[in-house]
């Protein structure tokens, strides 16, 4: 597959635009929300602090503007921040808060119209699906989206600039070289700051475009060895993402669902529970931490979403807070919960998050 040529694709098609335009709108909302993340503030400060003066915008509602790269990673930060950003299921990662800081940040540069900038992030979303799917089948490993969606970043970068063929090339290999790891089991398991690597792969899909503006060469991809049909023109990933209700891993979701449901549906006294007993697919089983010292780590709980739902009626921000985490009634009832993989939910996973 000429993943190049993707990147110069035509211009998203009229049927997938009011989707294109709900994952744009979720990602803005995700990225805003996301600044008043414990923590994100880090990322904010480095970007003002060590990567450059300039006039795009950070969308913190503080009209402060910085360089286009550090808006790609600030911004790229905080879009992750609160995990409520959109998903993929097949390629188990979210392509439009990788793509979306970095499009806005060169579409703000060059001035773009609102249908350019829209283009752009089809683009990236698009070619940023196709470049997981291929990583997850050529290397055999679950990396995260930062590793991935530095190619899409790139290409939507690279279609704003007007690139041509030869440097969208190697714009993608640059990205390709450069892009995080992201192992993204050991970011469930012990998680942190760094979570998907989205941030990262924004800002290192951006700074991959503008070094090979400048006749910076790649030496290809991993992905030109893929074995993958061209499904352009077929399939457009972006018509088949989600969208999360709640502050936590994906994996999580029907839990909290369902203890909300049952909590609301039978009135249950939070006092009088004995166990919690969950039935899901293998990874979902690796979200183990049951006492949250950090807001990621809530985030990539199962027991204490889900804890928090059955206690409070409800998993907002308000629960990744400290007073939340401490709260010793909440984490009696994590304690109790338990977990059981069903072959039958694990047999539909991705495809399915049951």
């Amino acid at each position: 597959m000429e993943f190049a040529r993707l990147a110069k694709m035509a211009d998203a098609p009229d049927n997938v635009g009011a989707q294109l335009k709900a994952r744009v709108l979720d990602t803005l909302a995700a990225i805003t929300a996301g600044y008043r993340q414990e923590g994100v503030n880090i990322a904010r400060q480095y970007a003002i602090e060590h990567l450059g003066e300039g006039e795009i915008t950070l969308l913190d509602k503080s009209r402060d503007t910085v360089s286009v790269g550090g808006a790609a990673l600030a911004n790229g930060v905080a879009a992750n921040a609160l995990d409520i950003d959109d998903g993929h299921r097949e390629v188990k990662g979210h392509p439009a808060a990788v793509v979306v800081p970095p499009a806005l940040a060169a579409a703000e540069e060059v001035d773009a119209s609102i249908r350019q900038f829209l283009n752009t992030v089809f683009v990236g979303y698009e070619l940023a699906v196709r470049a997981g799917l291929a990583i997850h089948t050529v290397d055999d490993i679950y990396t995260g989206t930062g590793s991935w969606g530095a190619l899409g970043a790139a290409a939507a970068v690279a279609r704003l600039f007007e690139f041509s063929t030869e440097q969208t090339t190697h714009a993608l290999g640059v990205a390709e070289y450069h892009a995080p790891r992201t192992p993204i089991m050991r970011g469930v398991e012990k998680p942190g700051m760094t979570k998907d690597g989205i941030g990262w792969g924004a800002y290192t899909g951006l700074v991959s475009a503008q070094l090979a503006k400048m006749g910076f060469t790649g030496s290809g991809t991993v992905f030109d060895e893929a074995s993958m049909d061209d499904t352009l023109n077929d399939v457009f990933h972006l018509t088949e993402g989600y969208l999360k209700p709640y502050p936590c891993c994906r994996w999580a979701q029907p839990g909290v669902e369902a203890a909300l449901m049952l909590t609301s549906q039978y009135e249950i006294d939070p006092t009088s529970i004995r166990s919690v007993q969950i039935s899901t697919f293998e990874e979902a089983i690796h979200l183990q931490t049951r006492k949250p010292q950090t807001p990621e780590e809530a985030q990539y709980s199962y027991a204490y979403p889900v804890a928090a739902a059955i206690l409070r009626g409800r998993f907002t921000q308000s629960e990744l807070s400290e007073s939340a985490r401490e709260d010793s009634d909440i984490l009696a009832i994590a304690d109790h919960v338990e977990f059981a993989v069903d072959n039958e939910l694990d047999r539909r996973f991705p495809e399915e998050c049951l």
